[in-house]
């Protein structure tokens, strides 16, 4: 009997990667029946490192195809829920992750999770007398649109999202009109607008004709590098607090009264205060005590 196959890649040109979303990437469980192939997209546009993500999971033979970032971080049991959202009857399945920057609109927060649908008519018009109205942007047609928020449901609707993180089937592919990703570029600046992935969602509705739908029970995060300055304190009291949960890839709350002293690299304690049989004892005994809670 022939195993179906899940092709997972991620658009990524460079050699280096956020070692966080690589650690992440190897912990993720394999759905169960599937073959699973992981690849990486090249190319010198994002558009054409999507593009090139597809192109090798069709010679792949693949019979899904779920496109990931390399800044995000996934939860391990990520691809087995797609692929059983997909297997209830869900036909493009993408998750919300928090943008990495500020969109002043919508009354939008900094870093805060984006996705939307277009509203309903009845949404649109409670009266019951819809008006012929096209719409142009998010930010022109706002009063147009939903913002997905997670109180609203596990399983939503949705228009426009990011490609970070999205479970589709080769046959929604291939019912597009090539090129299936495209940039929009500004002509006098040559500046990119970036809309690329927002516009292949809505096209895999109007061409496709493939529902998408927003899993907000899934978590992911997106990672991040920018500068520390003395704001920081302020805005993140919280993880001085030993009952916060912080990533622990940046600071954790350690308590060095309960962690004893450190031994130097001249293998002497710090301080001369532990011996090291003392020291070896005292990491024993936290051990020991971690084990039994």
């Amino acid at each position: 009997m022939q195993r179906s196959r899940l092709v997972v890649g991620w658009p990524w040109n460079s050699p280096f990667s956020f070692t966080q979303c690589m650690e992440s990437m190897l912990q993720l469980r394999h759905p169960e029946g599937w073959d699973t192939t992981f690849v990486r997209g090249t190319g010198h546009s994002s558009a054409r490192r999507h593009i090139d993500i597809c192109e090798k999971a069709l010679r792949l033979g693949a019979d899904l195809i779920c496109i990931v970032g390399s800044d995000q971080v996934y939860q391990p049991d990520m691809l087995c829920r797609l692929v059983a959202r997909f297997q209830e009857g869900y036909e493009v399945v993408a998750a919300m992750v928090p943008t990495r920057g500020f969109l002043p609109f919508q009354g939008m927060q900094p870093f805060e999770p984006m996705a939307w649908r277009m509203k309903t008519l009845t949404e649109l018009s409670p009266d019951g007398k819809p008006s012929k109205r096209e719409f142009r942007t998010l930010a022109d047609d706002a009063d147009m649109v939903h913002r997905i928020k997670p109180t609203d449901g596990g399983m939503q609707r949705v228009d426009f999202v990011g490609s970070g993180v999205v479970l589709f089937h080769r046959d929604h592919l291939l019912a597009l009109t090539p090129p299936w990703f495209y940039e929009t570029i500004q002509i006098e600046t040559q500046a990119r607008i970036a809309n690329m992935d927002c516009r292949w969602i809505m096209r895999l509705k109007t061409e496709a004709d493939a529902q998408v739908w927003i899993d907000t029970t899934l978590k992911v995060t997106h990672l991040h590098i920018f500068e520390i300055d003395e704001s920081f304190p302020g805005r993140f009291a919280d993880w001085a607090n030993q009952d916060a949960t912080p990533d622990p890839a940046i600071t954790q709350y350690r308590n060095p009264a309960e962690l004893g002293n450190f031994m130097q690299t001249n293998g002497k304690p710090m301080g001369g205060q532990k011996s090291y049989q003392e020291w070896q004892q005292h990491v024993t005994t936290l051990g020991e005590n971690e084990g039994k809670a």
